[in-house]
């Protein structure tokens, strides 16, 4: 867990009385998009504030950031325990729909935080040069296939097969079938995002980590956009 946690010194926290005026700056100043918020000091969590919540009250009504409390707009937070293993951590994140989650260490008190981002990334892992350098990008297959390097982005993928692909937690194929899954893919494990199938082709390594995966559109998108053409 403290390979993907940001230690507590570290976090970026608002508190729960101060205005979302405040909380705005602090989400400008830090670059994240969820904060905690405390109430008497760091070991007291009370919730996690989202900036697209706070970005919702901005476009509708900015004179009130100043008079509404980051209480009011409070989320539930998660809180998990350091010792919890990285693949269990992303399982529990995508079941209860969380993207960042309080780390408690044995004493009770605040480790730090880990978001859904960094699970992944850590899941996935970062492929060595060597492995890149042998692996293309894109390589064209039979029936409309694709095999592409697990480092080949979402946005990229999206424009070969005319479709929008983006994701809240990560941007890379590897690391949308890994969120999918729920773990490290093994080999020939498959899953459906936006009608494509992905599925583990290469692995390497001691831990196994994914190097290409085959993408081919599943026989809905076919049908769709058989449907679309015929009306043209």
């Amino acid at each position: 867990m403290r390979e993907v946690m940001v230690p507590r010194i570290d976090m970026a926290t608002v508190l729960a009385d101060a205005p979302l005026s405040t909380a705005l700056e602090t989400f400008l100043a830090s670059g994240y998009s969820r904060l905690p918020i405390l109430g008497k000091n760091v070991d007291d969590i009370v919730g996690v504030l989202y900036l697209k919540d706070v970005a919702r009250i901005l476009s509708k009504d900015p004179a009130s950031l100043e008079t509404t409390s980051v209480s009011a707009k409070s989320r539930k937070p998660t809180f998990v325990p350091e010792s919890m293993p990285v693949d269990d951590l992303l399982r529990q994140m995508q079941k209860s729909a969380t993207h960042i989650a309080i780390v408690v260490d044995e004493y009770g008190g605040v480790a730090g935080l880990v978001t859904m981002e960094d699970v992944i990334e850590e899941i996935v892992g970062d492929i060595a040069d060597e492995y890149d350098r042998e692996v293309p990008e894109v390589e064209e297959l039979a029936d409309g296939q694709l095999r592409v390097s697990a480092k080949f982005s979402l946005f990229d993928l999206g424009e070969r097969f005319g479709l929008e692909l983006e994701d809240e937690d990560v941007d890379t194929v590897g690391g949308m079938l890994s969120k999918l899954l729920g773990k490290l893919p093994a080999k020939d494990d498959s899953a459906t995002f936006s009608g494509l199938t992905l599925k583990a082709d290469r692995l390497e390594g001691r831990p196994k980590r994914l190097i290409t995966v085959i993408v081919e559109p599943n026989q809905e998108l076919l049908e769709a956009r058989a449907a679309f053409e015929g009306e043209n």
